[in-house]
C-alpha cells in the first residue's frame, strides 16, 4: 500500500537572523564618462536613439574571462553617472579588465574610425576598487543579497575542502543566467564512455507579500558528448571550459568553468568547395579573439571528433554537452531521482550552517472542489451541444496517406460522435454526411499529397514557398462555407531536424488552411510497433497508432470549444456555485526565421461555469466561441508585425474585464506571472497588493468594486522561481500530488502525480552510487528513467469578502486535470492551457502533435 504524503519537503533555504551574513567585497563603479562615447558606437551600429548602453555582452565576457571571484550587476549601462558594476572577493587587476574592456570595444561591428575614437576616450585609471562591507541578511542589502546570496553559496559549496559524502562529489563554479550554478567534476562514469555531471542551480527568489529573500535549489545531471555526435545546424551547442591558466594575463585563477559554444556552419576551402565544419559561434568569440586568447580553446573540429580525449584531461579540459538526438542512443537518462537529490540537500544543508537553514515541510492543503477531473473525458459527444457550439453543419477533412491512417481517424470519429461510419476503404473519396440530432456532420478523404509535401524552397526565400503552399492549398481546397476541421498526416517531426529544418512544411499548411477557414491538428503516419502489443485480460491491447490518432481527432474537438462532458459542480462546502473561468495570456514572439517579423499579442479566454462553451478575444477581435476566434486570430496577426506596449495590454485587460464582470455571479481570473507581469508590472511581487486590481491608471482598485471577480496568480519553474520538491511519510519519500500550504499566506504550492508517459520511472534507483530500494540492492544505474513534479506556486491574489482563499487555491489546482482530452496534469490549468495554444495559429514553432503535461526534471 502506498503511504499516504501529508507533508511536502522543498528545496527552500532561508536566511538565518541569528547569524547573519557579512562580507567584505571590492566594489567597481562602471565610469559615467565612458557612457557617451560608448552609445555613440553603440548607436552607430544600431541607428537611431539609444539609451543605455550594450552593457549585458561586456558582462558576458567579464562573467566567462574573469575568474568567477566576479558579480557583475546588470544597470551600470544606465544613465549618465558612475554606476556599480563589478562586486568582488579581491581586488582583480584593472588592468586586465580594461583590457578585455578594449577587446569587446574592437569586436563591435562599427568602422575602425569609430572604434579608435572611442578606445582614445576611455582610461585604465577610471577603473577603481573601494573596500565595501554587505550584510546579506540586513533588509536594506536585499536587492544586492539577491544577487551575491547565489555566489556566497556556490563559493562555499565549490571550495577545494568541500565534497559531498554522495558520491564524494566536488564541484565546480559555471557561468548561468540565473543564480549561480554548480557542477560536479571530474565527471562520473567517464571509465565506461556514459560521463556525464550532477548540477545545482542555486537562485534568490521573494515570495508575494514577503521581503523575505529566500534561496531555492534545484538538482539535475548534464550530460557530455563521449563519441563524435551528430551537430544540429539550426542552433549551437555549449561548451564547458575550465582553463589551468586565465585566458588574460594579469589575473589569477580559480576553480570555475567558462562557457563558450561551437555552431556547424557553411565553410569553403581553398579549391572553392563548400563543407560544413564545427566553429566557434558565440559572441563572445570576437572578444577572445580582440583579446588575443582565442587560440586557447580547443580546436572545434578536434572536440567534435573526439570529446572523450577533452573529457579526460586532468588540465584545460573541455566538455561538449550532449543533448537528445546527438547519437543513435541515449548513454545517460535526462533527471536525478529523489534518492540522489535528498542526500545532496542534506549535504548542503550541512555546509551552509548555521547562515542558512531548510524551511519546515509544506502541509497538505485538504479537499478538492471538482472532483473526478482527471484523464480523458471518454464517450459521445452530445449531439444537441455539438449543434450549440459549431451550429447545425460541421466538416471534417482527413489529409490522411494510407488506408490504416483514414481508419484510426474514422474509428475515433465514430466513437466521438457516437454512429458507426463506413469503413476507409468504403469512404473512398467521396463525402458522406452523417446527420445527427441537431447538427450534420461532412466526413471526407482528401488525397492531395503536394499539400502534405515537403516546402519546395528551390531558387527562392522560404517566405516566398509558405505563400506558394498557402496558395496551393486555397486553389485546392476553396473556402470553408461553414465549421470545417482538417487532420493531416504528416511525416515525424524528426524527419526535419538540422539542414533539412527548413523543409517542415507544418506552418505553411496551418497557415494556409487558416486563410481559407480550416483549423487543423497534425498526426504522424502509422508505424509498425517495435515490439508485440502487451495483452491483458479483459482490456483492449495496447496501440500506439491508435492513441495518436485518438488525440489527434480529439485536439480537433478541442479547437473547436467542445467539452464531451460539464464541470461537476463544486463539492460540499466549498464554493456555493460553479464559477466563470477567464484566463489572460501574451502571445511572443521575436523576429523569426518565417516571416522576420515580431509579435506580442494579449489574448484572452472566457469559460462559461459549465466548461462547454469558451470564447476567445484578442486586440481588433471581439469575443466569438473559440472555433471561429482562432481562424479570426490566425488572420489578423499571423502576417502582423504587432508589438502591443504595456499600456495597449492594459487597456486591453480593462475592457476584458469589464465586457465580462457581469455575465456570471462569480468568476476566477487566472494569470501566468512569468508570462504577463513584464506588461502587467502590478503582477510582480514588488508590486503586487492583494484584493486590489491596479491597471496602472494610478491608485489600485479595490477587487470588491469588479462583483464577483476573484484572482488567482500562478507562477512556474522557468528561471529556478520555484522549489524541487518531494513528499515525506514517515521514513518514506515520494512524489504526490496535491495542494500544499507555502510558507505565506494565501500562497500555495500545487503538484501533480507522475504521469503515465513515465510510468518505468523509478525513484528508488542513483545514478551515483549503489542504494538499497525495497530490500534489494541497485547499481548506479545512468539510463534509468528519472521524472520529478514541477512544483506550481499559485497565489490567491484577490478574493470578495466572506471568501475562504484556499477554496480559489484548490480550484485552480483541481483545473490542471481539467483538459478533457489530455491523459496526463497540465501544467497550466485548463483555461491558461487553452489560452497558451491558441499559440498555434501564429508561432511555428509551437505547432506540436502533443499535449502540455508535466516536464520531466
Amino acid at each position: 500500500m502506498a503511504p499516504q504524503y501529508d507533508e511536502l519537503a522543498v528545496t527552500v533555504l532561508r536566511l538565518d537572523p541569528a547569524a547573519p551574513v557579512t562580507r567584505d567585497y571590492h566594489l567597481m563603479r562602471f565610469p559615467g564618462r565612458w557612457k557617451e562615447p560608448l552609445r555613440r558606437l553603440a548607436q552607430a551600429q544600431r541607428g537611431g536613439d539609444v539609451a543605455s548602453i550594450p552593457i549585458a555582452s561586456l558582462n558576458d565576457a567579464v562573467t566567462a574571462l574573469v575568474p568567477d571571484c566576479v558579480v557583475t550587476l546588470p544597470y551600470a549601462g544606465r544613465g549618465d553617472n558612475d554606476q556599480d558594476w563589478l562586486l568582488a572577493y579581491r581586488e582583480v587587476n584593472p588592468k586586465a579588465i580594461f583590457n578585455l574592456v578594449a577587446a569587446w570595444v574592437r569586436s563591435q561591428k562599427a568602422t575602425a574610425e569609430q572604434i579608435a575614437l572611442t578606445l582614445s576616450q576611455l582610461n585604465a585609471a577610471d577603473l577603481i576598487w573601494s573596500p565595501v562591507q554587505i550584510n546579506l541578511t540586513a533588509p536594506d542589502e536585499r536587492a544586492r543579497a539577491m544577487r551575491l546570496l547565489p555566489m556566497e553559496i556556490a563559493a562555499t559549496l565549490s571550495h577545494h575542502d568541500a565534497q559531498c559524502p554522495h558520491g564524494g562529489l566536488r564541484f565546480l563554479r559555471c557561468p548561468s543566467d540565473d543564480g549561480a550554478e554548480l557542477m560536479s567534476w571530474p565527471p562520473e562514469r567517464l571509465e565506461d564512455q556514459t560521463p556525464f555531471s550532477i548540477k545545482i542551480g542555486i537562485t534568490a527568489q521573494t515570495l508575494p507579500t514577503s521581503d523575505e529573500v529566500l534561496v531555492y535549489l534545484s538538482f539535475g545531471v548534464r550530460r557530455w558528448l563521449p563519441a563524435r555526435g551528430k551537430l544540429a545546424s539550426d542552433h549551437g551547442h555549449s561548451v564547458y571550459l575550465a582553463p589551468t591558466v586565465p585566458y588574460l594575463t594579469g589575473l589569477e585563477n580559480s576553480r570555475h568553468f567558462g562557457t563558450a559554444r561551437i555552431r556547424r556552419m557553411r565553410v569553403t576551402d581553398a579549391d572553392g568547395t563548400n563543407r560544413y565544419a564545427p566553429r566557434w559561434d558565440d559572441r563572445l568569440a570576437p572578444v577572445l579573439a580582440e583579446a588575443g586568447c582565442l587560440d586557447r580553446l580547443p580546436d572545434p573540429q578536434q572536440l567534435t571528433d573526439k570529446p572523450l580525449d577533452f573529457l579526460q584531461r586532468h588540465g584545460d579540459a573541455a566538455a561538449l554537452v550532449y543533448k537528445t538526438g546527438m547519437l543513435s542512443s541515449e548513454k545517460v537518462s535526462a533527471g536525478l531521482s529523489i534518492t540522489d537529490r535528498e542526500p545532496l540537500m542534506r549535504w548542503i544543508v550541512a555546509e551552509l550552517a548555521p547562515h542558512l537553514r531548510p524551511v519546515d515541510p509544506l502541509p497538505r492543503q485538504k479537499g478538492t472542489v471538482y472532483k473526478n477531473l482527471a484523464g480523458i473525458s471518454e464517450g459521445a459527444v452530445p449531439a444537441a451541444y455539438l449543434g450549440e457550439v459549431v451550429g447545425p453543419r460541421l466538416s471534417v477533412e482527413l489529409l490522411t496517406d494510407t488506408t490504416a491512417a483514414t481508419q484510426y481517424a474514422l474509428d475515433r470519429l465514430a466513437a466521438r460522435l457516437g454512429v458507426p461510419l463506413p469503413r476507409a476503404d468504403e469512404l473512398g473519396d467521396r463525402e458522406i454526411h452523417v446527420h445527427l440530432e441537431a447538427v450534420e456532420v461532412g466526413i471526407r478523404h482528401l488525397a492531395v499529397p503536394t499539400i502534405r509535401a515537403d516546402l519546395e524552397r528551390t531558387g527562392r526565400r522560404t517566405q516566398a514557398a509558405v505563400e506558394a503552399r498557402v496558395e496551393l492549398i486555397a486553389q485546392t481546397l476553396g473556402q470553408a462555407v461553414h465549421p470545417t476541421v482538417t487532420l493531416v498526416e504528416i511525416a515525424h517531426p524528426t524527419t526535419y531536424e538540422g539542414a533539412r529544418r527548413g523543409d517542415d512544411p507544418k506552418f505553411a499548411i496551418r497557415h494556409g488552411l487558416v486563410r481559407t477557414g480550416r483549423l487543423s491538428q497534425f498526426v504522424t503516419p502509422v508505424a509498425e510497433p517495435k515490439r508485440p502489443p502487451r495483452v491483458r485480460e479483459g482490456k483492449e491491447p495496447s496501440d500506439a497508432n491508435r492513441e495518436r490518432f485518438a488525440a489527434a481527432i480529439d485536439d480537433l474537438l478541442r479547437q473547436l470549444g467542445v467539452r464531451p462532458s460539464p464541470l461537476p459542480t463544486p463539492a460540499k462546502d466549498t464554493l456555493s456555485a460553479q464559477s466563470a473561468l477567464l484566463a489572460l495570456w501574451m502571445i511572443r514572439q521575436n523576429k523569426g526565421r518565417v516571416w522576420g517579423i515580431q509579435r506580442q499579442v494579449p489574448v484572452a479566454v472566457f469559460i462559461d461555469p459549465t466548461g462547454r462553451h469558451v470564447q476567445i478575444r484578442a486586440p481588433q477581435v471581439p469575443w466569438q466561441p473559440l472555433h471561429i476566434g482562432l481562424i479570426e486570430i490566425g488572420k489578423r496577426y499571423v502576417n502582423a508585425d504587432l508589438k502591443c506596449g504595456a499600456d495597449d495590454v492594459l487597456r486591453f485587460i480593462k475592457d476584458v474585464l469589464d465586457e465580462t464582470i457581469d455575465a456570471y455571479p462569480d468568476t476566477l481570473l487566472l494569470t501566468h506571472a512569468q508570462n504577463l507581469r513584464g506588461v502587467w508590472t502590478s503582477l510582480t511581487n514588488t508590486h503586487l497588493h492583494l484584493d486590489t486590481i491596479d491597471l496602472g491608471a494610478g491608485t489600485p482598485v479595490p477587487i470588491a468594486k469588479y462583483q464577483g471577480l476573484r484572482h488567482v496568480r500562478m507562477r512556474g519553474s522557468d528561471g529556478g522561481e520555484t522549489p524541487e520538491c518531494y513528499g515525506i511519510a514517515d521514513e518514506e519519500t515520494g512524489q504526490p500530488k496535491g495542494l500544499w500550504r507555502f510558507l505565506r499566506s494565501r500562497v500555495y504550492a500545487s503538484t501533480s502525480g507522475k504521469p503515465s508517459t513515465h510510468s518505468g520511472a523509478l525513484k528508488g534507483v542513483s545514478k551515483i552510487v549503489p542504494v538499497e530500494y525495497k530490500g534489494k540492492h541497485t547499481a548506479p544505474n545512468p539510463k534509468a528513467q528519472v521524472w520529478n513534479p514541477q512544483l506550481i506556486e499559485l497565489l490567491v491574489a484577490g478574493v470578495q469578502d466572506g471568501d475562504a482563499p484556499e477554496h480559489w487555491a484548490t480550484l485552480a489546482h483541481d483545473l490542471r486535470d481539467a483538459a478533457p482530452y489530455v491523459r496526463n496534469t497540465t501544467v497550466l490549468p485548463w483555461p491558461l492551457h487553452l489560452a497558451e495554444q491558441i499559440e498555434e495559429y501564429l508561432l511555428p514553432a509551437k505547432i506540436t502533435t502533443g499535449d502540455e503535461i508535466e516536464a520531466t526534471n
